[in-house]
């Protein structure tokens, strides 16, 4: 009966093609062994190219010597590759993961790493049906979003797993009736850990309770969720590529106002994945707590709310952007520096200033985001260029009276965090220039005007 299922698994998903080369995870446990001889069975079938791997945590001392050395024995008896590594004890121990999730990361790392080494492009997993009813449910308590309740896909490439519609008592049996040797990981039996709790008492209790088949009823709730699943995904990947307006190794940063505009379900799925894209880590622990706290950010009146995320990164609204990084940003430095006119002011962190005293009037008068004209004949001898303070203001070109400098910057959407980056020109004690953003009424070319000062600011303009 196993075999029949583990066959129609892997034809009906279609996880496996003539002549593939497979890398079996083995961890020496009844599922995972269990799965190597079955893959075995049809390996000259199939025409694959099979191949072991086994990482040793080294968490459970002399047991987890024996787990290695079971799998290697085991692979070197069927005449199959193998590929082990031990860890050194306490590198799990990273700070701001769990052990779990530490382990989880390091783990797939070393099975990409070893699938390259043995040329596979598949990697079979020896998930159960028993894992992913526990699955389901533990994300159910935690809370989750479709995707999570979706369970553990049986294809995802290069991952394929097997056995995910056989129940473990069934792999259990078969070993025993075939007289098929394997270890048993004895923090399996503890229940500190919570899968080990879901698998010990909340399911017993509820196929006592409530559903004797509650496993098959779980697994086949997930088989159905992840049909919807796999719908609103594809829509949100290309809802992403409409939505990322900046993508780097510091933040990646959405169009808010576009990606509000899309249906909730697919405006969380957005979030998810750009979160994936600049930190798996985080995202692969987030909650639906998490994705409601995300709507809150994107859809709520407040243009400059933040919240923190697994992993130390933040979610933060810049206005109608919203910014996935790391940590707080940089803080900038103060400065104040005197404007060499003419000549280069360079300003370290912020940008280099040419200034340069023009005799003749130029076509245009324009002042853009990095250039300025300003009278030159009615200003004082003194430019200085400083940082933003809170209670700077300054009289805009246009308006008779004043006007704080950091409403003209929430007008103008500069995000908060960027505003102490944005240089101000001063003439004595006026401002009468902020670049990118705004210049005074203050020193004004008018036809009495015989020399004009010309300012070019090359530095970072901030992000709208």
């Amino acid at each position: 009966m196993i075999e029949k299922t583990f066959r129609n698994t892997i034809k009906r998903l279609g996880m496996l093609r003539k002549g593939d080369c497979v890398l079996a995870a083995v961890s020496g446990g009844a599922d995972s062994i269990v799965m190597l001889r079955l893959l075995s069975s049809v390996k000259e079938e199939l025409g694959l190219t099979l191949s072991v791997c086994h990482l040793n945590h080294n968490m459970r001392g002399a047991e987890s010597r024996r787990d290695l050395e079971f799998v290697k024995k085991e692979a070197t008896r069927l005449g199959l590759r193998f590929f082990g590594k031990t860890l050194r004890k306490g590198s799990l121990a990273i700070k701001g993961r769990s052990t779990q999730e530490a382990a989880r990361e390091v783990r797939y790392a070393f099975l990409e790493e070893a699938a390259k080494k043995a040329g596979a492009k598949r990697i079979a997993l020896g998930h159960t049906l028993d894992d992913q009813a526990e699955t389901v449910l533990l994300r159910l308590i935690k809370g989750s979003s479709l995707s999570g309740l979706s369970g553990i896909p049986p294809v995802r490439p290069p991952f394929i797993r097997p056995l995910i519609e056989v129940k473990r008592e069934e792999i259990e049996r078969y070993a025993e009736d075939e007289g098929i040797e394997f270890v048993t990981d004895s923090t399996n039996k503890t229940a500190k850990y919570r899968r080990n709790s879901i698998r010990l008492s909340l399911i017993p209790f509820l196929e006592n309770n409530y559903n004797s088949s509650v496993k098959e009823t779980l697994a086949r709730t997930a088989s159905v969720l992840g049909v919807d699943n796999a719908f609103i995904d594809k829509a949100a990947e290309e809802a992403l590529k409409e939505v990322v307006v900046e993508r780097g190794k510091s933040a990646i940063a959405l169009d808010r106002l576009r990606t509000v505009s899309f249906h909730r379900a697919v405006s969380a799925r957005v979030f998810l994945k750009a979160l994936d894209r600049f930190d798996p880590a985080s995202a692969s622990v987030l909650s639906s707590a998490h994705v409601e706290a995300f709507h809150g950010i994107a859809e709520g009146r407040s243009p400059s709310a933040s919240i923190r995320l697994p992993g130390g990164v933040v979610l933060r609204r810049e206005y109608d952007r919203l910014m996935i990084s790391r940590g707080k940003p940089a803080k900038t430095k103060a400065f104040e520096k005197r404007l060499k006119v003419p000549g280069r002011t360079v300003v370290p962190g912020i940008g280099t200033f040419e200034a340069e005293v023009l005799t003749r009037k130029p076509k245009t008068l324009f002042t853009g985001e990095d250039t300025v004209y300003l009278d030159f004949d009615g200003a004082g001898d003194v430019f200085i260029l400083r940082p933003f303070d809170d209670g700077d203001r300054m009289v805009p070109f246009g308006m008779k009276g004043h006007k704080k400098v950091k409403d003209i910057f929430i007008d103008a959407k500069v995000p908060r965090e960027a505003r102490r980056s944005i240089p101000l020109l001063l003439n004595g004690e006026d401002i009468v220039w902020v670049p990118g953003v705004k210049r005074s009424g203050l020193l004004k070319i008018t036809p009495r005007t015989i020399r004009v000062l010309k300012v070019v600011w090359k530095g970072a303009l901030p992000q709208k």
